[in-house]
């Protein structure tokens, strides 16, 4: 397991948005294992989930698409204090969109604000759309919502992904034993001691 400085989490906790810095941690891990290519989040509001994921991706184009973008004032807030080796590209666009006009992305990361019938339309345009050893990674999988879950289970069963392990026993006993939760602006439900909604599939 490998963390980021201790000093991003400054920056990290005080983003809004629903993301737990165990997810951050596990979302790291993997975004260190993608080969280097174009990126793209769907979903992005104030880039909490896409800081992490630019502390550990290779030089690039990262994608960050969400209608809350077409605000150039909205924008500007976000931006502030970005400063990330990737180039971070906000594009107030719907998903289904945006997706097509890209090529074959190394990486995505699935967190559009639908979490009903959005998740798998999105999987669909994606699933041919990934380079070999390509990562998609999901947030609010493995929670109450079922069909962000069956998006991610599609593209296992399709025989063209495979899961991606997650060792949630060494980043829980990392962020507990550090305290790291604390202080974080999160909307996770306030009974959860560490979040841990997230998953990731490879393209095989």
């Amino acid at each position: 397991m490998q963390t980021p400085p201790i000093n991003f989490w400054d920056f990290f906790k005080n983003r809004e948005g629903a993301f737990s810095v165990t997810e951050a941690i596990a979302l790291y891990n993997i975004c260190l294992k993608v080969p280097q290519g174009e990126y793209i989040e769907l979903g992005s509001y104030k880039l909490k989930s896409a800081s992490i994921a630019a502390m550990a991706l290779k030089d690039g184009d990262f994608w960050l698409v969400d209608p809350l973008f077409r605000d150039n004032k909205f924008c500007d807030e976000v931006m502030k204090d970005i400063i990330f080796r990737v180039n971070m590209i906000l594009v107030g666009n719907e998903s289904l969109d945006e997706i097509p006009k890209h090529g074959k992305y190394s990486f995505v990361f699935v967190d559009s604000g639908d979490h009903q019938s959005l998740p798998m339309k999105e999987v669909k345009e994606l699933e041919d759309r990934l380079v070999p050893n390509g990562i998609i990674a999901f947030h609010d999988v493995f929670a109450q919502f079922l069909q962000v879950t069956e998006a991610y289970n599609y593209l296992i069963s399709t025989g063209k992904y495979e899961e991606i392990p997650i060792d949630w026993e060494s980043i829980i006993a990392y962020v507990n034993e550090n305290n790291l939760e604390e202080g974080n602006i999160s909307w996770h439900h306030n009974e959860l001691k560490n979040p841990c909604f997230l998953g990731a599939v490879k393209r095989i």
